[in-house]
């Protein structure tokens, strides 16, 4: 019976541990953003600040708009196409900007396992033509070229329908990082959403991963008990 009750205390203990999560995902909504004048803003789901935003922060994270300002909001809402309700990082390159920086605002490192790409395209407002050089680069100096997307999510705009959302899980070369930076050479529009720090994705086939545990635990227990 002691050995029954030891083996009920581990099993409970690893389900314990496997629901908690000390990650984060950066999503641009319940932020605050810094703008251009010094104010500041918490950002939402349906407010938009467009080309007004000098650095933003959610959850310890910051994101630093380097050489001009950038847009955070309900981007894709605009000229009618929505509402959509969904906050996402923007930015023009030809309007200055050279460059978007991630880091804790401590100084910290972890680990970025997913992002969601919502626009990289050369022509604004428009298909993505697949010679979009837009890149992601950790503080390791790994680099890797991102994958061009149509702009914004499923849309009808110029009488073209969009590719929704491009996601894109990270390996290893994107752990233990300082910081990352996403630069563009040619992609006039370009945004991303939900930036998961320190937290897997959800996997592209949803896993009952407690349900397994458990069945892990129940087995040790009927296993136990057949030889005690």
């Amino acid at each position: 019976m002691k050995s029954t009750w030891i083996g009920m205390v581990i099993c409970l203990t690893v389900l314990g541990a496997a629901g908690t999560s000390f990650g984060v995902v950066i999503d641009f909504a319940g932020g605050t953003a810094t703008l251009s004048d010094a104010s500041t803003v918490t950002t939402t789901n349906t407010g938009l600040w467009q080309d007004i935003v000098d650095y933003y922060t959610e959850d310890g994270m910051t994101v630093d708009f380097i050489g001009a300002f950038g847009t955070i909001g309900d981007y894709y809402s605009i000229n009618g196409l929505g509402p959509y309700n969904n906050s996402v990082i923007h930015a023009h390159w030809q309007s200055g900007m050279t460059s978007i920086v991630f880091a804790k605002a401590d100084g910290s490192t972890f680990d970025l396992n997913y992002v969601d790409i919502t626009s990289n395209c050369v022509t604004g407002g428009s298909q993505a033509d697949g010679t979009e050089r837009s890149f992601i680069t950790t503080s390791g100096g790994y680099s890797m070229l991102l994958p061009s997307s149509d702009w914004g999510f499923d849309f009808d705009y110029y009488g073209e329908v969009g590719d929704g959302v491009a996601r894109l899980w990270l390996d290893d070369n994107f752990d233990g990082i300082t910081s990352f930076t996403i630069t563009s050479e040619n992609a006039y529009c370009f945004g991303m959403d939900n930036f998961y720090i320190d937290e897997p994705a959800p996997p592209a086939v949803p896993v009952p991963g407690s349900l397994l545990l458990t069945g892990i635990g129940l087995a040790a227990l009927a296993r136990k008990r057949r030889t005690a």
